[in-house]
């Protein structure tokens, strides 16, 4: 975990690894902004290049200081040596005047105006219809809602005892690179070559907050909490704990026919946790 104040503006990032250890949250500031991100990696390739190698070699302070810095890590990551593996990546600069988020993946950021959320970045994934408009025009990809005749399923929580399946979508694209969701770095840059980006401004004495985080983060919680997320007192560090605990506690099950209690997650299926935060005042 890492921690630091600017002028009445506190920042942390906190990461809760499991089997696969895959998540990296990062934060800091820099003369004329604040910044925080996470990433989450995905795949296993003996010797190939991840993602999150490279981000850990940044110097983020400087990096971000270029006006095409999310283009260059398109192009970092796009080599074919990153084929088989990926990353996310959501990432918040923080002005006096704006916020600027810029995300590839299911990475989340969210902004909380006197503890609203007022804004969420649009994933790029299953419920994207831009993102699979793209995909269906792409006579490369195959996508896949079944495995032997039966529907792929994912999960997605109601409240703070009960989860639900849902239907998911899997994206095969060249080269053997399969993911469950429409765009990833890496990869060889087979999935795309594109980010999603937004501004929006920022209001002089207004109270905010920023949350970014990884699914692992996001899929533990839900509408119920948004009053906890939204405050200011709630560290990165607090965030992560909720989620690895609920990660690990029994739930009521509904698969859309009935209710299986006491239902739990095997271990190789629970999520790493990763999320970053900015607050101020």
């Amino acid at each position: 975990m890492a921690s630091l104040s600017t002028t009445q503006s506190t920042i942390t990032s906190a990461v809760k690894q499991n089997i696969s250890a895959q998540d990296f949250a990062f934060s800091g500031s820099s003369e004329n902004f604040d910044y925080i991100g996470v990433a989450d990696e995905h795949g296993k390739v003996l010797n190939a290049l991840y993602p999150t190698t490279i981000f850990k070699n940044l110097i983020w302070d400087t990096f971000l200081q270029s006006p095409t810095y999310f283009q260059t890590i398109i192009e970092k990551t796009s080599v074919f040596e990153t084929n088989g593996v990926g990353s996310t990546l959501c990432i918040c600069k923080i002005y006096d005047d704006r916020f600027e988020f810029s995300w590839v993946g299911d990475s989340t950021g969210k902004l909380y105006k006197n503890g609203e959320c007022i804004f969420k970045t649009l994933d790029h994934d299953r419920n994207n219809v831009s993102e699979n408009l793209r995909l269906n025009d792409n006579p490369d990809v195959v996508v896949q809602t079944e495995k032997k005749g039966q529907p792929i399923w994912d999960i997605e929580i109601v409240n703070p005892t009960t989860i639900k399946s849902v239907k998911a979508t899997l994206y095969k694209f060249r080269y053997n690179n399969t993911i469950n969701f429409t765009h990833s770095l890496g990869h060889g840059g087979v999935t795309g070559k594109h980010f999603s980006t937004e501004t929006i401004p920022r209001e002089k004495d207004a109270s905010y907050k920023v949350v970014c985080g990884t699914d692992g983060l996001w899929a533990m919680v839900c509408e119920e909490d948004s009053e906890f997320v939204g405050k200011n007192e709630t560290t990165a560090e607090n965030l992560v704990e909720l989620a690895a605990k609920r990660w690990r506690q029994e739930w009521n099950h509904d698969n859309g026919s009935f209710i299986t209690k006491g239902a739990r997650f095997p271990e190789h299926n629970i999520d790493d946790v990763g999320a970053a935060c900015w607050q101020h005042p």
